[in-house]
């Protein structure tokens, strides 16, 4: 929460597009996953180290992948 300086200008000159995320209501979303009424495997395209931040930050880009998991270096996955 909070402000955070941005830069404008190289958004514009660089043509880089900025995407906003907002989580919704906590309270349901946990009952949801509590219920299993939601399959949430399906929407993890990749799961990659924290040693390994720059192939899953590539790959996040990448047409298709939805969810991209990063972990401790050590932690299976």
């Amino acid at each position: 929460s909070g402000e955070i300086p941005v830069e404008v200008f190289r958004l514009v000159v660089n043509e880089i597009t900025l995407v906003g995320s907002r989580c919704g209501l906590f309270k349901p979303a946990i009952a949801a996953l509590a219920q299993r009424s939601v399959e949430v495997l399906p929407l993890i395209s990749g799961r990659h180290s924290l040693d390994d931040f720059d192939a899953a930050f590539a790959a996040s880009g990448k047409r298709g992948m939805v969810k991209v998991l990063l972990y401790p270096a050590g932690v299976p996955q």
